[in-house]
């Protein structure tokens, strides 16, 4: 009587599991046919947000582009400024310094000197010479800047 419920059983779980196999094999055919019906649906989204992803990309990359040549050329600019300003300042300077009037000293006893110094020269008369070598001193910075200026260009030499 043991043998039959093992024989039974043997059969009922042959039978089962030849049952299971079955609808396994159905559920991956049909998993493997909505596969193959959506692939291509998915293929197309798949390419379309991939292109809308590159569209993005390179919209965002020329708008860096676009900011990092507008940071270079507010450099330049800037920096150009700056040159200028400087090459004035120093023009202005050089003017001013033309005319040297003494002063009193702010406690030291150089300037009371220099004053003496300048009482002094006055009848020797070398105003003149001082101004025309400041005069040339001025030209020849002012044409070795415009030199240096005309040999900038884009590429260099």
């Amino acid at each position: 009587m043991i043998f039959v419920p093992l024989v039974l059983a043997g059969i009922l779980g042959d039978a089962f599991g030849k049952l299971f196999d079955v609808i396994w094999s159905v559920i991956k055919w049909i998993g493997r046919l909505l596969k193959k019906l959506f692939q291509g649906l998915i293929d197309l989204i798949v390419g379309f947000f991939e292109v809308i992803y590159a569209l993005i990309d390179g919209l965002l990359y020329f708008l860096y582009k676009i900011g990092v040549l507008a940071v270079k050329l507010f450099l330049l600019f800037f920096e150009l400024a700056k040159m200028i300003v400087s090459l004035f300042v120093g023009f202005a300077k050089t003017l001013a310094s033309l005319v040297y009037v003494p002063r009193g000293g702010s406690g030291n006893g150089y300037s009371d000197m220099l004053g003496k110094i300048f009482t002094a020269m006055q009848p020797l008369k070398l105003e003149p010479i001082a101004y025309i070598l400041l005069f040339i001193l001025w030209m020849f910075t002012a044409v070795a800047a415009i030199k240096l200026l005309s040999s900038i260009r884009v590429g260099g030499e």
